[in-house]
C-alpha cells in the first residue's frame, strides 16, 4: 500500500514537472516574441527586459511572460514536494520572497528613463533585486540537502553551477546601474537565461525522482 501511494506521488510529481517545462517554454516563446517584434525600439544590449512594456502591446505580454514563470515556479514547488525533495524554512522562504519579487516586478512598472525615480519604478527595482538573488540563493541551499542523495547527485552540481551565474550576473547587473558603459540589457537577460536553466534543471530533477521513487 506504502509502494501504491510512492508511485501515486511519483507520477504527480512528473505531470508537475512536465506542466513546469511547459510553462518556463511558454514564457521563454513570448520573451522571444517581444524581442524579435520590438528589437527596434528595445536593444537587447543596451536595454532592460521591462522597456517593453512601454510599447505597444508589449505591456500586457510582459506581464504574461512574468506571470507564466511565476506559475511554472509554484508547479514545479509542488513537484519537489512530491518528489520529495528536502525542504527546509530557509528555502521555502526564498522561494516565497521570488514569488513575490516577480509580483513586484509584474504590478509595477519600470521607470522609462534612468533619472526618474517613482514610487512604482523603486518597487520595480526591489522585485527584480528579489528575483536575481531570492531563487538563485534557495537553489544553492537545495542542492547542499540535495547533493549526498543518489537520485539527485549530479542534478546537485549543476543546480549550483547555474545559482552561482545568476548571482554573478545579478552582481554585474548591479554593477551596471552605476557603470554606464556596461550592457546592463545584455547582462540581465543572460542572468534571466540561467535562472531559467536553474528552474528546468529543477524540473528534471524532479522528472528523475518520479521514475524512481523512494519507498
Amino acid at each position: 500500500m506504502t509502494g501504491r501511494r510512492s508511485a501515486g506521488r511519483g507520477a504527480t510529481a512528473g505531470m508537475l514537472a512536465w506542466l513546469a517545462l511547459t510553462l518556463l517554454g511558454f514564457a521563454l516563446l513570448v520573451t522571444g516574441y517581444l524581442t524579435a517584434v520590438l528589437g527596434g525600439q528595445v536593444d537587447p544590449v543596451t536595454d532592460p527586459v521591462s522597456d517593453y512594456a512601454f510599447h505597444s502591446a508589449g505591456g500586457p505580454l510582459f506581464v504574461s511572460a512574468v506571470l507564466l514563470l511565476g506559475l511554472a515556479g509554484l508547479v514545479l514547488r509542488a513537484g519537489m514536494h512530491g518528489a520529495r525533495m528536502p525542504r527546509s524554512l530557509a528555502t521555502s522562504a526564498l522561494f516565497g520572497l521570488w514569488y513575490a519579487g516577480l509580483l513586484l516586478c509584474a504590478v509595477f512598472p519600470g521607470d522609462q528613463l534612468a533619472t526618474d525615480q517613482t514610487l512604482s519604478g523603486q518597487l520595480h527595482r526591489l522585485g527584480g533585486a528579489m528575483l536575481f538573488t531570492c531563487l538563485p540563493v534557495a537553489g544553492w541551499l537545495l542542492a547542499r540537502a540535495l547533493h549526498p542523495d543518489p537520485r539527485w547527485t549530479g542534478f546537485a552540481v549543476w543546480i549550483r553551477r547555474f545559482a552561482a551565474a545568476v548571482l554573478a550576473c545579478a552582481a554585474m547587473f548591479g554593477a551596471a546601474q552605476l557603470v554606464p558603459w556596461l550592457p546592463k540589457g545584455l547582462i540581465e537577460r543572460v542572468a534571466l537565461g540561467a535562472e531559467l536553466a536553474l528552474l528546468v534543471v529543477l524540473a528534471l530533477a524532479v522528472r528523475k525522482a518520479a521514475r524512481c521513487p523512494l519507498a
